[in-house]
């Protein structure tokens, strides 16, 4: 039986477009050898290398989980209500308008047993008692007057 060779490839046609492709040295296929793939048509898991760098105006939606978000200067801070645990305790000197806020609110005018409210006041046990001139007739069971240097308990028969 005769038969005749037909050529099935042309060594012209390996490792070009529209030619055969043709493993690298690693057994795989170059880079320059593979086309297009469309997003649509890949499937599976990427791994992280796998990834570009995406710039974060790219990032339109969604949340991030709090481990993503870094740390903020509190310069970077300038809108919104800060919770009360996020604020520190501070002197009365580092909050501004506070003495003009308060300034008015307590009657400096008025006095506890002749002592002003325009400062400190230290009240001793003299200041609380009631001086008398003359020992009443009657009192309130355990009402304590001071007459004369002496203290006197009001007690109530039994």
């Amino acid at each position: 039986m005769a038969g005749q060779w037909k050529s099935i490839l042309d060594s012209d046609q390996l490792g070009v477009a529209n030619g055969v492709a043709q493993l690298g040295a690693d057994g795989k296929l170059p880079d320059t050898q593979l086309p297009d793939v469309s997003a649509a048509k890949i499937t599976g898991v990427l791994s992280a290398s796998q990834i570009p760098s995406l710039d974060a105006s790219k990032i339109t939606s969604g949340s991030f989980n709090v481990a993503r978000i870094p740390s903020l200067d509190a310069s970077k801070i300038s809108s919104g209500t800060l919770g009360v645990d996020r604020i520190p305790t501070l002197a009365q000197s580092k909050i501004s308008g506070l003495t003009t806020a308060l300034a008015g609110k307590v009657d400096t005018s008025r006095t506890i047993n002749g002592l002003a409210l325009s400062s400190n006041i230290t009240l001793k046990t003299s200041h609380l008692i009631e001086k008398v001139t003359s020992l009443p007739a009657s009192g309130v069971d355990g009402e304590i007057i001071n007459y004369n240097g002496k203290l006197y308990l009001w007690k109530e028969s039994a």
